[in-house]
């Protein structure tokens, strides 16, 4: 090697050297934009869609205003979301096939969905995979969230949530309610459902009388229904359990058209702008239902978000269900406070808070003697009246612990 070789050799080498140390020296740097599929199981065609699609297009909002923010954080990695939606057709069938495509086709790890009675055919699919799921509506039917899915929280609202509220708000509100009837779905809920709902009253110094009035999810002649809550003459109230919107709607006009006007509870996300639709004006006094209420002054900010982007692309009344976006939020938190993608290590991390952050505020994470797991996010409850031509926030409950 001549002199010149060499001189070009040595200040190659010394370069290179330099630019090693340097690279050992340097801080890494998050390695860019990354994405985080997560899936949804909902029935987005069939008689349930009329819940599911609201709840659905409120999810993707959810992920819109993550993803604006920069992502789910996972130590120095930035995480968008995408939603991986798989429609149940509001069969139990569907549900099966829903979870097999998301869990062997779409690869996901984290699941929002089923809602509440159809959650319990995913369960012995996504539990032995591992999928960590956030049902949007509990009934509390076994294989829902119970100890028999520990991989399945309740991160959107159910039935012991918005009983709760119901119950608390019509104590304070109508003192002289000492006896109410129950109406609900037949959605195979009810033997585990009336008991609940029993019990809260009962500790409200309420009791149930008459046999609970049970009708199919698909009635759409409620007139045979609203006689059998007429009979039950020695209550002071009625308590709808379950339901849907148009449920609750043929029950208030029909009982009103015939003359009943006791105080109706609703314990659903059932708008009063939707129930007087069905109804009539006149026949809203002393109705209201666990719902939210859009110009809500103590609206949550994200969730007031999620609304306010709601009503400019659908309409000032479309559905409020909220409670997809509300697990896709749950998911995040758990993601960022466990600092990691792997199911079950955020499995782990939540069972290990007594809090987490939601869309609507701080919720308590308990339910291990009333569901016997630690897997229930109690999200404070909105109320909501019908009140000068109108549908009006009444205000907020905070549920705090469920035992």
């Amino acid at each position: 090697m001549n002199k010149k070789s060499l001189l070009i050799f040595s200040i190659g080498l010394i370069i290179m050297l330099v630019a090693v140390s340097f690279a050992g020296c340097t801080t890494p740097q998050p390695t860019g934009e990354k994405t985080l599929r997560v899936g949804m199981i909902l029935g987005i065609t069939g008689f349930f869609s009329v819940r599911e699609v609201p709840d659905m297009n409120q999810a993707q909002f959810a992920a819109d205003i993550i993803n604006e923010e920069g992502g789910i954080k996972v130590g120095n990695e930035r995480y968008k979301v995408e939603l991986v939606v798989a429609d149940t057709k509001s069969t139990m069938d569907g549900v099966t096939a829903a979870a097999n495509k998301l869990v062997f086709d779409e690869k996901v790890k984290f699941v929002i969905g089923p809602t509440a009675f159809f959650a319990a055919a995913a369960g012995p699919i996504l539990d032995p995979n591992k999928v960590l799921r956030f049902i949007t509506w509990c009934v509390n039917t076994p294989g829902e969230v119970d100890a028999s899915t520990p991989y399945a929280f309740m991160a959107g609202n159910g039935s012991v949530l918005t009983s709760s509220a119901a119950v608390k708000y019509l104590k304070e509100n109508y003192p002289n309610v000492k006896k109410v009837s129950i109406v609900t779905p037949d959605d195979g809920a009810p033997p585990f459902v009336i008991p609940i709902a029993k019990n809260l009253l009962g500790a409200q110094g309420i009791t149930v009388v008459g046999d609970p009035v049970i009708y199919p999810n698909e009635t759409q002649d409620f007139s045979a229904f609203v006689a059998k809550l007429n009979a039950i003459k020695d209550a002071d109230a009625i308590l709808m359990q379950n339901g849907l919107v148009p449920h609750m709607g043929a029950l208030v006009k029909g009982l009103r058209e015939s003359g009943n006007y006791k105080p109706y509870a609703g314990s659903l996300p059932a708008r009063a702008s939707q129930v007087v639709t069905i109804a009539g004006a006149d026949a809203m006094k002393d109705v209201f239902s666990i719902a939210y209420t859009p110009n809500d002054p103590k609206m949550p900010p994200i969730a007031k978000e999620i609304i306010e982007r709601t009503a400019a692309k659908y309409g000032v009344d479309y559905q409020l269900e909220m409670s997809a976006p509300n697990c896709l939020w749950v998911i995040k938190e758990g993601i960022e406070a466990a600092k990691s993608l792997d199911p079950t290590v955020v499995k782990q991390k939540l069972e290990s808070m007594d809090e987490v952050e939601t869309i609507f505020g701080s919720a308590k994470i308990s339910g291990e003697k009333s569901f016997g797991i630690k897997h229930v996010v109690a999200s404070p409850q909105a109320v909501q009246i019908f009140k000068n031509g109108a549908e009006t926030s009444a205000g907020w409950i905070d549920l705090g612990y469920i035992p």
